[in-house]
């Protein structure tokens, strides 16, 4: 009797739930949420002092359309794309920065997954976030076809 109650309290109590992937590590990709942007000229300010301590590889612009900020460690230097709505698929976005520890669960539970460089947002218009971006690890594949006229060898 008393495993049955013992086993019914652990199956109805709440249980702490794990953060997957931990802040420490990369996101997984596709992530969707919100994206804001930083102040003019902070991102670029990080990006060269991260560079300067070979913390991320060298992706000036145009090679990177931008940089942006995520919630995670893990994603220092990493490449992204950004789908988003009304404005398509842009990238790749160089990830220079990230979500300090003591503030990752409140911006994750908000569903921010990045901030962009304030040159993208004026580019993007933005005055407020953005909301339901999708974060991709891969531009989309274009595949150009040229139709030619089928010629019958006789």
């Amino acid at each position: 009797m008393f495993a049955a109650l013992l086993a019914l309290s652990l199956l109805f109590s709440p249980m702490p739930q794990s953060i997957d992937p931990p802040w420490y590590a990369a996101t997984r990709l596709p992530a969707r949420g919100e994206v804001t942007f930083y102040g003019p000229g902070v991102m670029e300010n990080v990006y060269h002092l991260r560079l300067e301590r070979a913390q991320v590889p060298y992706c000036d612009r145009p090679a990177c359309v931008g940089y942006i900020a995520t919630l995670r460690p893990g994603d220092l230097g990493r490449k992204v794309w950004l789908d988003v709505p009304g404005i398509g698929v842009e990238g790749p976005f160089l990830v220079v920065d990230y979500a300090a520890a003591k503030d990752f669960e409140r911006l994750r539970r908000r569903g921010l997954i990045a901030e962009v460089d304030n040159v993208t947002a004026r580019r993007w218009g933005m005055a407020r976030p953005i909301y339901d971006v999708i974060m991709l690890a891969e531009g989309p594949l274009i595949m150009h076809r040229q139709l030619l006229p089928l010629v019958l060898i006789q």
